[in-house]
């Protein structure tokens, strides 16, 4: 899939902590910013380089060091140049810059509504991920350069400023504006910092635990709010329950958006949504609109802890993030509400699809290799989200309830404000579960397609039954798969255990190169 080479970010400079204060503007659509990094310098360097876009720099320095800005629009990325190298150490980068609230839906961008009296309303709202936190601020734009964030927002006296985590100052301003301070977040990826700024109203709740939930709407709709609060405590009641971590901000908003790009984003501690994923009126929406809110929610709330709390190395792993989401949100609804009967609908919803896409001679693996940034917005697609999660719901199945959630809280506490590889989940649940979880899902996410599987009777009396099975790469064309797929024996999966967890002493298999024979007991 990769278009051409990429050089991701050097690794000569770590970021440790930024400092952001943004003055949006909802008439000029422009912002002005502000951002003092604290960065360990790990080698000596006359420049460092990170990632910006659609950003105009007015000054720099580094220390008390002058230093330059040259940003390059192609690489998306800005280098501070200095006139003496910086020694190896802490040194702390500012940077004034202008930004502006584009209407592309990406970036720290403006939304339109029209309120009750037909008058059209500004908001401004921000999605980050992947690549477009570097329109909002100069940064390190990667999953992997995790760091804190301490936030300012500079707004009008009549807006509503809201961030990742709560506030702590509130400073008015000689020009009808305030100043609000949020406390400093946990350290996280740059895709998971968000602002928002507009009038709303909100209903809210505590959990068990006592984390604040808010449901932000606009003026005069607060009460389609209702659902996803009462929906939104259950589900993070059940997944400090069921991952036995706790949540570990102080409050939880999520906010309905006027024009949102995707369904929702996860932003930690303020999740944004497209408004129709969110909103349920009980007067007027129907049942399968409160199913749709529900799953979403329940799909958000479980990134908090799959994909802010633990996050991918890189984009390459994003089926982390995704099909995990995807499987803990069923999970998760089927516990909050059982008569649902929420895991019938994931065969038609997700599994099936999953199938379709996978069936094509055009389909990927789950995992594939990512490069230039504009190929991630590529793997954001349904063998991300349902094939990971039907593989991933094939592992819950095989290793059983008490080894996955003993393996999740195991790759959770010990990845805990970390990144981590596919590799390292497969770890803790082997670990957990006594079983090759590696071995044999190294297969389902490395290789696209699946296999169609044919059992024969060999022989079959009263005693025993000897079944032959063998295996082919499904192609849903009829038309014969890429040369190599079946002459690889690479490419077969592991065929080992019946359905009603028979144990491998009970039958053995004679490997050949295209087909395996099972002799099992019978009674």
């Amino acid at each position: 899939m990769a278009k051409k080479e990429f050089e991701r970010l050097p690794k000569t400079v770590k970021p440790i902590s930024y400092d952001l204060h943004l003055h949006p503007n909802l008439e000029t659509f422009k912002f002005a910013g502000n951002v003092k990094i604290l960065v360990d310098v790990l080698e000596p360097i006359s420049e460092i380089k990170m990632n910006a876009a659609e950003l105009e720099f007015t000054n720099a320095k580094i220390g008390e060091q002058g230093a330059s800005c040259a940003p390059d629009s192609e690489t998306e990325t800005v280098t501070i140049k200095t006139t003496a190298p910086l020694k190896v150490g802490k040194h702390t980068i500012e940077i004034n810059f202008v930004g502006i609230h584009n209407d592309d839906m990406k970036g720290f961008y403006r939304t339109k509504s029209t309120n009750k009296d037909g008058v059209d309303e500004y908001s401004l709202v921000t999605q980050f991920e992947a690549t477009d936190a570097r329109r909002a601020l100069p940064c390190w734009d990667e999953p992997s350069w995790k760091a804190t964030f301490k936030v300012r927002l500079t707004v009008p006296e009549k807006k509503t400023a809201l961030s990742n985590m709560d506030v702590v100052g509130a400073t008015k301003n000689e020009n009808a504006t305030i100043t609000y301070e949020y406390s400093e977040t946990p350290i996280m990826s740059t895709y998971l910092l968000a602002f928002c700024v507009g009038e709303y109203d909100y209903v809210e709740g505590k959990t068990k635990s006592g984390i604040l939930v808010r449901i932000y709407t606009e003026k005069g709709v607060s009460h389609q709010g209702n659902f996803a609060l009462e929906c939104g405590i259950k589900c993070l009641d059940f997944y400090e329950d069921y991952f036995q971590i706790k949540y570990p901000l102080p409050k939880c908003d999520m906010i309905a958006v006027a024009d949102f790009a995707a369904g929702a984003m996860e932003n930690w501690g303020l999740i944004t949504y497209r408004s129709v994923c969110i909103l349920f009126d009980e007067e007027k929406s129907t049942l399968r609109t409160k199913e749709r809110v529900g799953i979403v929610v329940a799909h958000e709330l479980a990134h908090q802890w799959f994909g802010n709390l633990v996050t991918m190395e890189w984009w390459t792993h994003l089926w982390l993030n995704e099909g995990f989401a995807t499987f803990m949100e069923y999970l998760a609804i089927d516990n909050c509400y059982p008569e649902w009967r929420i895991f019938d609908e994931f065969i038609g919803s997700t599994f099936y699809r999953a199938l379709d896409l996978d069936g094509l001679d055009s389909s990927h693996a789950i995992e594939v290799p990512v490069g230039h940034p504009s190929e991630i917005d590529e793997i954001f697609d349904t063998i991300s989200y349902c094939k990971g999660a039907s593989v991933i719901r094939m592992l819950y199945e095989w290793i059983g309830d008490a080894a996955f959630r003993k393996g999740m809280k195991q790759y959770l506490t010990k990845f805990s404000y970390k990144n981590a590889f596919t590799e390292d989940l497969w770890e803790s649940l082997s670990e957990a579960s006594g079983l090759p979880v590696g071995d044999v899902m190294a297969g389902w996410t490395g290789r696209l397609g699946f296999p169609l599987v044919s059992a024969k009777v060999k022989s079959w009396d009263d005693n025993s039954l000897v079944v032959t099975l063998s295996q082919k790469k499904f192609s849903a064309t009829k038309r014969r798969c890429r040369r190599g797929m079946l002459e690889n024996p690479d490419f077969f999966h592991q065929i080992e255990r019946f359905k009603d967890g028979t144990s491998s002493d009970d039958f053995s298999f004679n490997r050949r190169r295209d087909q395996k024979s099972a002799k099992r007991r019978l009674g």
